[in-house]
């Protein structure tokens, strides 16, 4: 699967991926919204500056990284998976990437009767490409396959600490249950990758692992235009105050 970037549209998006961004970066504690309703916007502006965790100037690699990692969660999203936590908000390193999965997502985890299904993916930007970066992505992916997407436990302690502590333990029994290959779960991947330029068969060097691919496995290339860098650092930059 690939998507070209048409750049004629940044302008008409900026703000709008600005906002983005910024919502998967900043955990909004309780209360800093009804402060700002009650009109004590300087407060809650203070209050959610400390909770932003969008990297700072500099960190432009992990900037790039981030937005790939957003850009595959809406991507899941729009094919109906549920991302409860966005975990780029509880990132203890914002100006570095965040060690685990890159995207967790869960199809029909609150439906007691039907088929529960947990997507898994990786998502990797390189300013060109090589086939190695390929083959980087998929190892990685592959062994968070084997770790039955610890990350699974990250999200439930955040459920947790929030009060949803009924979906903590449907992720917690999720986890076991991928733990122990039950057929009553459906695993599904997503290697995500991105590139300033259009690769040729950017997936070719995926046929070396013929007979071992992860089942399920979806592969994405986004193809960005020229300039993406700078413009991406003036979405980064945009400041909100809640």
């Amino acid at each position: 699967m690939e998507f070209v970037e048409d750049e004629t549209k940044r302008p008409g998006i900026e703000s709008i991926l600005a906002k983005l961004i910024y919502e998967y970066h900043t955990y909004l504690p309780v209360g800093t919204n009804l402060l700002a309703h009650l009109r004590y916007p300087q407060l809650a502006s203070v209050l959610n500056s400390s909770f932003d965790q969008r990297p700072r100037g500099g960190s432009t690699r992990t900037r790039l990284g981030n937005f790939i990692e957003i850009l595959a969660c809406e991507l899941a999203k729009k094919q109906g998976y549920d991302i409860p936590v966005l975990r780029l908000q509880y990132n203890p390193n914002p100006d570095q990437s965040m060690r685990g999965d890159d995207l967790l997502g869960f199809r029909s985890i609150d439906d007691e009767s039907g088929k529960k299904t947990v997507l898994v993916g990786e998502g990797k930007f390189r300013s060109s490409f090589a086939a190695s970066v390929v083959g980087e992505a998929y190892d990685d992916l592959k062994a968070k396959a084997r770790s039955g997407a610890i990350s699974m436990e990250f999200t439930a302690a955040i459920l947790s600490r929030q009060g949803d502590k009924a979906k903590a333990a449907k992720i917690m029994q999720l986890r076991k249950q991928v733990v122990l290959k039950d057929k009553e779960v459906t695993q599904k991947y997503l290697l995500f990758l991105s590139t300033v330029g259009r690769p040729q068969d950017p997936f070719e060097c995926l046929e070396d692992f013929a007979g071992e691919l992860l089942p399920n496995l979806v592969a994405v290339n986004v193809v960005f235009k020229t300039g993406l860098q700078d413009w991406l650092d003036q979405v980064y930059n945009q400041e909100y105050g809640h």
